[in-house]
């Protein structure tokens, strides 16, 4: 496995990071992610924190939006019907994360990238990896140029 400028070995920040988002660690995975990004300058390694940190993004902004939906606990009907469907709601949200962080987890582990659906083209575009289609060498308008 390759070693950082630190000689820690790089799949270790992909998988902190990825314990930090089924954790629900905004924050700490935030700062992790900044130090890959300034300290290490991997590009794997980036990219993998990202996607760890898009997942934690995700869970915080459930949490909030349940930690919202408690303005209604004043009135008892709207409490029982938005703190149900909320709940509801927001324990799918978790769930998927969880799913999804233990993929990325296990794929890191194996030195592979993490591969977490939506966040993976998410963290390529953010650090300016834009994928080209196998079918398609030349972009848009094909190798030679536009057609006529």
């Amino acid at each position: 496995m390759r070693k950082g400028k630190y000689n820690i070995v790089l799949p270790f920040y992909a998988i902190a990071a990825f314990v930090l988002a089924i954790l629900g660690q905004v924050l700490l995975c935030g700062l992790l992610l900044g130090f890959v990004i300034v300290a290490e300058r991997d590009e794997w390694a980036v990219r993998q924190c990202m996607q760890a940190f898009f997942l934690s993004i995700v869970s915080g902004i459930a949490g909030v939006v349940q930690s919202v939906m408690g303005v209604f606990n004043v009135v008892p009907v709207l409490n029982w019907l938005t703190g149900g469907i909320t709940s509801f709601v927001v324990g799918v949200i978790y769930l998927v994360v969880l799913i999804f962080a233990i993929i990325g987890l296990v794929h890191v582990c194996k030195g592979q990238d993490a591969r977490v659906p939506w966040l993976t083209t998410l963290a390529g575009k953010a650090y300016g990896v834009i994928a080209q289609h196998p079918g398609n060498p030349g972009g848009p308008a094909g190798p030679t140029g536009p057609a006529a």
